[in-house]
């Protein structure tokens, strides 16, 4: 491929991976934004009306008025001067000023726009853009074209890849921009592990680069965690099916959850319990609702209050935390990940260790993930 040179003209139970000591947390207290640090204590004290995430050692802050880039001690790299900014992306960021949106380097200078409709965050190492015919292309941080305007559009990528249209056809591509999944289908779920879902004719299929495999008499495929346990529909039951379209786990479940760390979670009846990777009942059917496990060996149930069980099923922390709306999160973000989790109580958030322990001995109005 030709690379153009162009000039840039509840309880929601989030995993917070913690590999540095430098990484921090948003949190809001009366209002007002700061960030912690692993140990529970401020870094920057909650100063701001508003904050993005920390991303590349800075940080988007709004202090009322205009929106400017701070570091890590709270000194601005960038006075606030925008009216609105986004987080640092492979060396840029996004911010709008009367001029519309564009993007600044680390440095706080302007980076001229392509000839483009619109400027697009960085995701993957690349970026949308737009050209005179509304078609969609990718460029990357050095400000090169990776792939011409082709498609009509192109989704936000994940773990390297994106869901593209033409012509109101879905496939696959990749973020050096090669067409993984050709765009023959109606419908098309997220690429993951080699496989992805589609939809054709109302038929449902399991897809793998230019490999096709009709899944008969099913209703619904999940997005693809696990090829060897995919999540599938048949009428009014759910199972699990292997990438080459064989049922692992007959469908008799009412629902289900991805497998993480060797037991899924598994509806019946209204109680929600975990079998192992044989269809073997490993923790009998007693929650309102249940999560995956985590590396700690730790999964989130619902008994009036959330808690979280080991994998024999003992209760390792009290039901005790509240839920406040749907799961959301990525299957990565939920649960004990390096040791912590996210947790509300009271109307407050704050992170437990897997002992329940609360860090810093402290909650606040609201917590996100740490982050770098």
């Amino acid at each position: 491929m030709m690379i153009k040179k162009l000039t840039l003209g509840g309880l929601f139970i989030l995993s917070c991976s913690i590999t540095s000591a430098q990484q921090l947390a948003r949190v809001q207290e009366k209002g007002l934004v700061g960030f912690i640090k692993k140990d529970g204590t401020f870094q920057i004290t909650p100063q701001y009306k508003d904050a993005q995430d920390q991303s590349e050692g800075k940080i988007a802050v709004y202090n009322g008025s205009k929106w400017g880039f701070v570091d890590k001690d709270a000194n601005y790299i960038v006075q606030p001067q925008y009216d609105n900014a986004r987080s640092f992306s492979q060396g840029m960021a996004m911010v709008k000023s009367s001029k519309g949106w564009q993007y600044i380097d680390s440095l706080g200078q302007e980076i001229k726009a392509i000839s483009s409709k619109r400027v697009y965050e960085f995701n993957d190492g690349v970026a949308f853009y737009r050209d005179d015919s509304n078609l969609v292309g990718l460029i990357n941080n050095k400000q090169e074209v990776v792939l011409a305007p082709t498609y009509d559009v192109i989704r936000p990528f994940k773990g390297g890849y994106a869901k593209i249209a033409k012509n109101k056809k879905w496939g696959i591509i990749d973020n050096l921009g090669k067409e993984i999944v050709a765009p023959d289908y109606d419908d098309i779920g997220d690429f993951n592990a080699g496989f992805v879902w589609a939809k054709k004719q109302n038929n449902w299929y399991i897809v793998s680069g230019q490999t096709e495999i009709l899944v008969p008499a099913v209703s619904k495929i999940e997005n693809i965690e696990d090829p060897d346990f995919i999540i599938v529909q048949q009428g009014n039951k759910v199972g699990f099916m292997t990438a080459e379209g064989k049922w692992a786990i007959a469908a008799t479940y009412d629902d289900a959850r991805n497998f993480q760390n060797g037991l899924a979670p598994v509806k019946m009846n209204g109680k929600w319990g975990y079998v192992d990777n044989t269809g073997k009942m490993i923790i009998p059917l007693a929650y309102h609702d249940a999560l995956s496990f985590s590396s700690e060996g730790l999964a989130a149930v619902k008994d009036g209050k959330w808690g979280f069980i080991d994998r024999k099923g003992e209760v390792i922390i009290p039901f005790q935390y509240d839920i406040t709306a749907a799961l959301t999160f990525k299957k990565q973000e939920k649960g004990f990940i390096d040791g912590l989790a996210r947790v509300k109580l009271n109307g407050k958030w704050g992170f437990i260790d897997t002992k329940g322990n609360l860090l810093g001995n402290k909650w606040f109005d609201n917590a996100e993930l740490f982050q770098n």
